[in-house]
């Protein structure tokens, strides 16, 4: 936890859990699966991935747990997509 202080108010910045830090954006995923971040987007939109293989939907972004993906996806249990 890191503080800070700003005209007489502490102000703490709370570091990223490392559960936090599992979830990654399109193209952050994309760059340590070796894929286009098009793929990713495509597969979301056809249904091939959603939430069993880590996709999550917050407001507009799209986040993905990493754990998840790579067991699902990388390691060849998703049919036909990977």
């Amino acid at each position: 936890m890191q503080r800070s202080a700003t005209s007489n108010n502490v102000v703490e910045h709370a570091e990223p859990s490392s559960q936090a830090r599992d979830y990654l954006k399109v193209p952050e995923t994309a760059g340590r699966a070796c894929i286009a971040p098009k793929t990713i987007y495509n597969w979301i939109s056809l249904g091939r991935i959603g939430p069993g293989e880590g996709v999550c939907h917050i407001g507009r972004k799209v986040v993905i747990h990493w754990p998840t993906f790579e067991a699902t996806v990388l390691r060849g249990t998703l049919n036909g997509a990977a």
